[in-house]
């Protein structure tokens, strides 16, 4: 299953000790919100197939006093040089603890209508930095180990966005996310200069300054390629929203330009 990570992807990207304690020492103000991104093919090598893609990424991302929810839907249509098309869909659900070591994840892929994939499952972290496991119901009934330093994919947003405020400029960890059974990956990160102005024609605040472009390469834990199974760049904000998202695959790649996005309301905890 290719894994879209975004945002749950969320969360995407970070690494290091995430505590009630780092925390509070490292604000991040994450905003509650749903964004809708209209999907579309950006390049494909030749040879690739890939005549054109388009579609929809629907995104939330919700407070729930105790923990952070992430769902969304990529719906994609690709249409192949030789003739075709295939309609995909993904639906992902992500659940993680606030603290960062607690993570619950589900799973569905489809293609012209018919499941082709399920995953689900659980995964816990033994304390911040450390290794824990990761324990599948679906599609089989498994467990994995999850090496010391993995993150879950609020955990790695929130620590590649305090990087990013105290001008760092890079971060290597393993990230976990549930999207697909094969376990973590090696993830590289690298965060651009700051930006200060905000994106043109925009005048809606969760899209303020500052902002930071930023590109990561995720590789299998397991392997001797020394290419990345894919990439991704995109432009956070501080508060956690993205957008101008590139999505890098060896024959091909997928832009997704930020169409709609709302504020969703804080819980009272």
């Amino acid at each position: 299953m290719k894994r879209f990570r975004g945002l749950a992807l969320a969360g995407l990207v970070a690494g290091g000790c995430l505590c009630a304690a780092w925390a509070q020492a490292n604000p991040v103000d994450l905003a509650a919100h749903r964004a809708t991104y209209h999907m579309s093919l950006s390049s494909s090598r030749s040879g690739s197939g890939m005549a054109n893609a388009s579609g929809t990424w629907s995104y939330a991302f919700r407070d729930s006093c105790d923990a952070w929810v992430t769902e969304f839907r990529l719906a994609l249509t690709y249409s192949y040089a030789e003739g075709g098309q295939a309609d995909t869909v993904t639906d992902f659900l992500g659940w993680e603890s606030k603290d960062g070591l607690r993570y619950h994840f589900r799973v569905r892929q489809s293609r012209d209508g018919e499941v082709t994939d399920e995953v689900e499952g659980t995964a816990r972290l033994n304390g911040p930095g450390q290794g824990g496991v990761a324990r599948f119901t679906r599609p089989e009934v498994r467990q994995i180990r999850l090496p010391k330093g993995t993150l879950f994919p609020t955990a790695h947003t929130l620590r590649l966005l305090a990087l990013a405020e105290r001008g760092e400029q890079a971060l290597a960890r393993p990230l976990f996310d549930g999207q697909g059974d094969e376990g973590p990956f090696e993830t590289s990160a690298r965060i651009g200069r700051v930006i200060t102005t905000p994106p043109d024609g925009q005048a809606n605040p969760l899209l303020a300054p500052p902002a930071w472009p930023m590109r990561m390469a995720f590789f299998p834990t397991r392997g001797s390629n020394p290419l990345p199974d894919f990439e991704m760049a995109l432009v956070y904000h501080a508060n956690g929203v993205a957008r101008d998202i590139e999505q890098i695959f060896p024959n091909f790649s997928l832009h997704g330009k930020l169409e709609s996005i709302e504020a969703l309301p804080r819980p009272r905890c």
